[in-house]
């Protein structure tokens, strides 16, 4: 089968379909080595035309697209409905569903009418993720001063809640699913990114109490959505309670914690969710962990760091390798680490000591 995979960043896809002996061919913004190394053909994003991602699409046999492309349209997409993927998109429209479904979560709000929540307050884009334009507001001074500064119909305000990121990965068929990993999420790491609430990686599997009610949720979302493929249910583990907080209604960044630790293939297990094939449990072999750096001030890739990464992935340490010559800004991912252990602390003092080793690479 000829897979495109259409997506700001499709290593972590591509790869996966690449491990499943898939011909897989990959639109993206980065173009990084490993990726050009699984895919028959890249193209960058930004050189394509709608039309000509239309033309490259007619070579495929199906097409699989990230955050960002869902408003293309090809008759053979592997991915959640168009419908759906436009509700669990809309942080609001899923607050609104969630509270209908008595789903624990945070009171939510359009930021024009913030003022009736409790502060502090996380403000985040309405559509989106990653975290990169979220903010936490303390008190109404700061909540004027965010609205002045920007579009409020953009924004909406949720009532912060203080505790462990954590994520329940799922495929689904539109009738049932199965959970393949519980993870933890690594969000705003210091020594990864200077931005507070930046995705920065994953820890799989996540252990906690809560176990069969983060399962039980996820599958309950799923069902009532009907999702397809491989989907992502994000929690907040604080103290004594759970809360849901979004839907992410694709392939999630977890991907490589997760195959690491359970030896699941998502891509394969993904493509074969439309034909009503769901895998066995995830059952977790290992505690694997993922890191992404992020750059503290503008480089620009030299073959040295370039070469130094690919000798990293090499060894398994590393993936997403920047090419030579590429412009990273300030605040950019770089690249990511990723390491493997008996124990959770095993496993993130591996990233963390190839991280720091990166980080020194790249402050020349």
């Amino acid at each position: 089968m000829k897979v495109l995979v259409i997506s700001n960043s499709s290593r972590s896809i591509v790869c996966s379909a690449r491990k499943a002996r898939y011909e897989v061919f990959a639109l993206d913004n980065f173009g990084d080595i490993d990726l050009l190394k699984c895919a028959e053909r890249t193209e960058m994003l930004e050189n394509m035309t709608e039309k000509k991602i239309y033309e490259f699409a007619g070579y495929c046999d199906s097409v699989i697209i990230g955050p960002g492309f869902e408003k293309l349209r090809f008759k053979n997409m592997l991915n959640n409905k168009p419908d759906i993927m436009e509700k669990t998109n809309d942080k609001l429209k899923i607050s609104e569903k969630f509270v209908s479904m008595g789903i624990p979560h945070p009171r939510t709000s359009m930021l024009e009418k913030a003022s009736g929540l409790e502060f502090p307050l996380m403000v985040k884009p309405r559509f989106g993720s990653g975290g990169m334009r979220n903010a936490l507001i303390k008190n109404e001074e700061e909540l004027a001063l965010f609205s002045q500064e920007n579009n409020h119909r953009d924004f909406i305000a949720q009532e912060f809640v203080e505790g462990v990121p954590c994520s329940a990965s799922l495929i689904s068929t539109g009738e049932d699913s199965e959970i393949v990993a519980l993870n933890e999420q690594l969000i705003g790491i210091p020594w990864l990114t200077r931005l507070p609430f930046a995705y920065c990686g994953n820890i799989t599997p996540f252990e906690t109490k809560f176990d069969n009610e983060m399962v039980n949720y996820a599958k309950h979302i799923a069902r009532e959505f009907k999702l397809l493929g491989s989907n992502g249910i994000d929690f907040i583990l604080n103290g004594k309670d759970l809360f849901v907080i979004e839907i992410n209604p694709r392939f999630q960044g977890s991907l490589d914690t997760v195959e690491l630790s359970t030896g699941i293939n998502i891509f394969d297990s993904h493509v074969r969710s439309f034909a009503g094939e769901l895998p066995e449990p995830g059952r977790p072999m290992r505690f694997a962990a993922k890191a992404i750096v992020y750059a503290k001030k503008n480089i620009v890739i030299s073959r040295d760091i370039s070469d130094r990464l690919i000798r990293c992935m090499d060894k398994g340490k590393a993936a997403d390798i920047p090419q030579p010559g590429r412009l990273v800004r300030a605040d950019e991912p770089i690249t990511t680490m990723l390491g493997t252990g008996k124990t959770r602390r095993t496993a993130l003092e591996n990233v963390r000591e190839s991280s720091f080793h990166t980080e020194s690479m790249t402050e020349v």
